[in-house]
């Protein structure tokens, strides 16, 4: 008896422990240079709004297209940051803290 239940208490554990949550990888977008990268998009959008409806969709692309490209990302690497960062809600709330902070930064850059 007392060998099934170490048995028991062994499979247990090993269950236990195979469930716990993997190991979260850093995204390939560092999320200080993501915040940037969303920031200069943000404050670009209200042009794209001003083409005709038809070919808004291609602007905003073409818009994140040169912005990754200056900082030395490529979409795929954005689209997979976007996602790690909609993994946590809290993650994603504070990063956008930050980017309205960083657009401010840039508006007051901009007027000065």
């Amino acid at each position: 008896m007392s060998i099934r239940l170490i048995i028991s208490v062994f499979t247990l554990v090993v269950l236990v422990a195979s469930c716990g949550k993997e190991e979260e990888l850093p995204p390939p977008i560092p999320q200080d240079q993501l915040i940037e990268i969303i920031a200069e998009a943000l404050i670009l959008e209200p042009a794209g709004r001003e083409m005709p409806y038809i070919v808004q969709d291609s602007i905003y692309k073409q818009y994140y297209t040169l912005i990754l490209v200056e900082k030395g990302y490529t979409m795929e690497e954005f689209v997979s940051s976007m996602q790690w960062l909609q993994k946590e809600p809290k993650r994603l709330e504070e990063t956008y803290t930050k980017v309205l902070e960083q657009i401010q930064i840039i508006e007051t850059e901009a007027n000065n």
